[in-house]
């Protein structure tokens, strides 16, 4: 199991969640993964219950802070890896939240042009 990669994702789930106070966001994506980073921000806190609450409070009143980010991704670890359990549950609730939305426009002229574009689990409209 990648300990790192899931604590990794929980940091990076949480900081569009906290960085609105928990409220709720208007961007679409965000929006669809709302109630699951709010799972993943009560059970991160339950984690951290016992110590490291100056950390977590830290990170929740400036979750944009790398250096905050990076100290508690690496406490967070630490208790993934001391909790399988925990682990298994924080990796279904991030793969619960939809991947970002991208936007590609083409206006392409001419004759022989190669184009590519990342389209996996796309529509794509052509006009």
């Amino acid at each position: 199991m990648d300990f790192t990669g899931i604590a990794a994702g929980v940091i990076t789930a949480l900081v569009p969640y906290l960085a609105k106070g928990g409220e709720k966001l208007v961007d679409k994506m965000v929006d669809e993964g709302f109630e699951q980073r709010g799972k993943i921000w009560e059970k991160t806190k339950g984690l951290f219950l016992d110590d490291n609450l100056t950390l977590l409070n830290l990170f929740e009143e400036n979750p944009n802070d790398a250096k905050t980010q990076g100290k508690l991704e690496s406490k967070l670890e630490d208790k993934l890896q001391a909790n399988l359990e925990i682990a298994k549950e924080f990796e279904s609730l991030l793969k619960q939240i939809p991947a970002e939305m991208k936007t590609n426009s083409m206006n392409i002229q001419g004759n022989a042009n190669k184009v590519a574009q990342d389209i996996k689990d796309s529509t794509i409209t052509i006009s």
